[in-house]
């Protein structure tokens, strides 16, 4: 959480520290261009009587380049589409439990952050590329049982709980659509991904007990993390949607020569969801650590990755188009 924490209040104040210095900075003593034409640093403009022709002036100029920071969560999901073990009881005097559980759909916290970048094609769609660094996590817990038919008193649990977390260098791609104009634009989007993988970790708690005549006695108890980024694919691919609303403040820029002013800021506030369209484990790799398979019995299934992406963002226009 402390991770979340660090994210949201870099795009905070990344966002409300540009738009304060926009806003109180290099005004004084500056003088208005002779012509009559009010440039800003960014490529907007005003027309000659100093009429805001940005999305809250009533003017016709839309923002059609926008660049900014967007952070928030992944909330992150795997379905197993094929289990594998690597323990087969030899002997058939003795019976084998074999559970693996994975964690409540979306209950582990990831996050992410990056750019925000936007390309209106008209008023309302845009296409949006926002590129960024995100983490995901997912676990299971996986018990294995040995007891004697003649004695159930006679027993071996090998309990392992198991997290991974594992990091990707984002490159999304999305159509957006906002539904009306305004300041106020609620929006839905579409759109796709392309993560390369960077790194890879897992974290395995062990723990045995023996059962044999009748007592319970924890032979031992592991906990340690080791890399695994050879168990996963170097990248992967699949599809997004979402929706939200973004919040445009400000005008297009100063009519004041040199003007800091920054134009149209746009705040956003979304929710995506995120499908894997395929496995994400290398297979030629699973059965490759001796230290996971033979060490504490682990092996990971085939998997598919789903997340609930929440986030925040803000953008600064680059440069305003008319479309009338």
């Amino acid at each position: 959480m402390n991770n979340l924490r660090y994210i949201i209040l870099t795009v905070i104040l990344a966002c409300f520290t540009t738009v304060a210095m926009a806003q109180f900075g290099g005004k004084d003593g500056k003088k208005p261009r002779k012509d009559g034409k009010k440039v800003s640093l960014f490529g907007g403009k005003k027309n000659a009587k100093g009429t805001p022709k940005g999305p809250s002036g009533g003017g016709g100029d839309t923002p059609q380049f926008s660049l900014g920071l967007k952070g928030g969560v992944h909330l992150t999901d795997v379905e197993s589409t094929k289990s594998y073990t690597v323990i087969t009881p030899l002997d058939l005097s003795s019976n084998l439990t074999n559970n693996k559980l994975y964690d409540k759909s979306y209950s582990n916290v990831g996050n992410h952050i990056g750019l925000a970048g936007s390309m209106a094609l008209s008023p309302n769609l845009s296409l949006n590329l926002e590129p960024g660094y995100a983490t995901y996590k997912f676990g299971y817990q996986t018990s294995y049982t040995w007891d004697q038919f003649e004695d159930q008193q006679s027993f071996v649990t090998i309990d392992n709980d198991v997290d991974h977390v594992i990091s990707y260098l984002d490159l999304p791609i999305s159509v957006k659509y906002h539904i009306k104009s305004g300041p106020i634009k609620p929006f839905i989007l579409i759109g796709g991904y392309y993560s390369f993988r960077t790194s890879a970790d897992k974290e395995i708690t062990t723990k045995i007990e023996d059962g044999a005549a009748g007592g319970l006695s924890e032979l031992s108890s592991i906990s340690e993390r080791v890399g695994v980024d050879n168990l996963f694919l170097r990248s992967s691919a699949g599809i997004l949607g979402g929706a939200g609303v973004s919040i445009d403040v400000g005008n297009s820029p100063s009519n004041v020569s040199g003007s800091t002013d920054l134009g149209t800021v746009r705040f956003l506030l979304g929710v995506n969801y995120r499908y894997g369209l395929h496995n994400i484990v290398d297979v030629q790799n699973r059965f490759n650590d001796s230290s996971l398979t033979s060490g504490v019995y682990d092996v990971t299934d085939d998997l598919e990755l789903r997340s609930i992406e929440i986030y925040i963002g803000c953008q600064f226009t680059l440069k305003y188009k008319d479309f009338k």
